[in-house]
């Protein structure tokens, strides 16, 4: 039944985290904010362009870092429901989706966002969006939810990609032009040519898979409930699955600079991989809170973001 179970759901990506939401405290509308605010904040997305951080979870709340994590401050934004994911094209342009299938946008660097779309009759929430180009982006969702502009945004149209109504979870760019959609049930979806065309793929698990990274060689990282994690080298063509002791579901993953790749999931549990995602050792972070998000943090360090808000973890070294 598409209910307010459906608005309920913290969505795909927010699995797990949904108790903190009860808890967390209202925002002011702008100005910086406390470290024991940032504690308390229900964060599920978040993405590092040039030295700014960009974070977007509970309430329609956006903050921002300029000085990698240390210290936060709300944006300027319109009301709005659970946000569950943010992507930008560039240094300035980007987007951040989210419940009732809103669909935010922001032109100056994330300092502030205007509404460009919102369906909530459809109840439907969104778990990700993409934009290939300055024209060309695409937003996913629960119940097969798929929306398309070619104009930057101005204009979102539903279009249906797959026959049934399972949950689409999140977009991954591949080169040269393709593009994967991973979701439940095991979904994986292909786009040889941009987003226009999409035919599924043969998949390794029949749980949900809720995120991907790729790997400085190529090799297309997916992962998702209790701990799976497979591995693709042919563009997500075929895959393989690779060893991980734990079961605690992942929920979101990132490439950092020096090619390490890092995963995050439910019970504190991060995981790191240095060998374009063959095999991944745990990191200890000192806590069995859930995670949404690893990103780039200080040196020597990620930011880990998901039901505490923000926090910094040490990270070891690249063998030599």
């Amino acid at each position: 039944m598409r209910t307010t179970a459906v608005a309920g759901l913290a969505a795909a990506a927010a699995l797990a985290l949904g108790t903190a939401a009860a808890r967390a405290e209202i925002l002011p509308e702008s100005g910086p904010l406390p470290k024991v605010t940032m504690e308390r904040l229900l964060l599920i997305d978040a993405t590092h362009r040039g030295s700014r951080v960009v974070a977007v979870g509970d309430r329609g709340y956006i903050v921002l870092s300029d000085d990698n994590g240390k210290t936060w401050r709300r944006a300027k934004s319109p009301p709005a429901p659970l946000l569950t994911a943010v992507e930008f094209l560039d240094a300035k342009r980007g987007w951040a989706v989210g419940h009732d299938s809103v669909i935010l946008a922001t032109a100056d660097g994330g300092e502030t966002w205007t509404r460009q779309f919102e369906a909530a009759a459809e109840q439907r929430p969104l778990l990700d969006v993409l934009f290939v180009d300055g024209n060309t982006g695409y937003a996913i969702g629960a119940y097969g939810a798929f929306y398309e502009t070619a104009d930057g945004g101005k204009t979102w149209n539903d279009r249906k990609v797959i026959a049934d109504d399972k949950h689409l979870n999140a977009l991954i760019r591949l080169p040269e032009g393709r593009l994967l959609i991973l979701g439940e049930a095991g979904t994986i979806l292909s786009s040889k040519d941009a987003g226009k065309t999409w035919t599924a793929v043969p998949s390794p698990y029949k749980g949900s898979l809720f995120g991907g990274v790729v790997a400085d060689n190529g090799a297309v990282v997916a992962f998702g409930l209790r701990g799976r994690i497979f591995r693709s080298t042919d563009g997500g063509a075929s895959w393989k699955a690779v060893d991980n002791a734990s079961t605690a579901t992942l929920m979101g993953g990132a490439k950092l600079p020096d090619g390490a790749l890092v995963l995050a999931g439910n019970g504190g549990t991060v995981l790191v991989s240095r060998d374009h995602g063959e095999s991944f050792v745990p990191l200890a972070t000192g806590s069995t809170k859930a995670f949404a998000r690893a990103i780039l943090g200080p040196p020597g360090a990620v930011i880990l973001i998901g039901e505490t808000g923000a926090r910094e973890v040490p990270l070891p070294l690249a063998k030599r």
